[in-house]
Parts: structure tokens; C-alpha cells; sequence
């Protein structure tokens, strides 16, 4: 398991898999459904966006802040991501429409369905795999075993 990965490496990790099933987690009496996610963008402050079908109950009784876990993976790739963190529902529309606006498939979905859009705020990411079996160039390797182990932050177990 590795644990606080770096910004660009999240990315691109993120960006390969492409797929993650969503949890909205918590306490709360109503929680957003579990959703498959296909289509997501990872801005500067590593905030994870993506857009699920609007719920039918009303967009008021669910809280505007919540834990939040998704599991990336994807049929072929030896390894997985779990990314835990706080969500939150983006109700300004401007920046909605400014999502959407990014691509042709997003506009579509949109006027297929309503959507909500979810902001995730990463926390934390679990990393599940083999590294030397995935795309990882060999200075990559080394970058990052470097990194692992000289940095106080980060943590590995086996």
C-alpha cells in the first residue's frame, strides 16, 4: 500500500484507470447512490470532479459535505487505487457549466439526464498493486522508491 502520492503521479495514475465506483459515506440519512464514474477531470489542487445523475429526492435533503471513497480500477492494469477524502456537492453553475462546457460527451450526458456535480478534496489514496507489472518507466521506479522511503509522509506496507 502506498499512501500520499504525488500530485502528477495521482494524475496520470488516475487518468490510465479512468473508471471508479463512487461511495458517498457518512452517517447521514440520505447519502448520495453509489455510482460508476467514467468521466472525471483532477484539477492543481488535486480535487477530483466528475458529474453523477441527480438524484429523484430532493437536492436539499442530502448534505453539502460528506466522506467520500472511490475505488479506480480497470480490467488488464495490476493495480488499483482507493482515493478517500471529503465531498461535496458543486451547486454553483457556473462552474458546472465551465465542466461541462470541456467536452462534447459531458454536454451530451447532460442533456441526456440531470446531473449533480460532486467535488472530492483527496485525503488520502491507497495503492494496490505491482509496480514493476505496470507502465511505470524504470526512472520513474526509482523516483518514486526514492521518494517513498526519504519522505515522512508517506507510508508503505506489505
Amino acid at each position: 500500500m502506498i499512501t500520499n502520492l504525488p500530485g502528477k503521479l495521482l494524475k496520470r495514475k488516475l487518468s490510465e484507470l479512468n473508471s471508479a465506483l463512487f461511495f458517498a459515506e457518512g452517517d447521514s440519512l440520505f447519502k448520495l447512490p453509489n455510482h460508476l464514474v467514467t468521466e472525471m477531470e483532477i484539477n492543481e489542487d488535486d480535487e477530483i470532479r466528475f458529474v453523477i445523475p441527480k438524484p429523484v429526492q430532493d437536492i436539499e435533503a442530502f448534505d453539502k459535505e460528506f466522506p467520500v471513497r472511490l475505488e479506480f480500477f480497470k480490467k488488464g492494469i495490476a493495480y488499483r487505487l482507493k482515493v478517500q477524502g471529503k465531498g461535496e456537492i458543486v451547486e454553483d453553475k457556473i462552474e458546472m457549466e465551465k465542466w461541462l462546457l470541456a467536452s462534447a460527451d459531458r454536454q451530451e450526458k447532460a442533456k441526456r439526464e440531470q446531473v449533480i456535480m460532486i467535488k472530492v478534496m483527496v485525503k488520502y489514496v491507497d495503492y494496490t498493486g505491482n509496480i514493476s507489472q505496470s507502465s511505470f518507466p524504470s526512472r520513474l521506479k526509482s523516483q518514486l522508491t526514492e521518494w517513498l522511503f526519504s519522505s515522512k509522509s508517506a507510508s508503505v506496507s506489505v
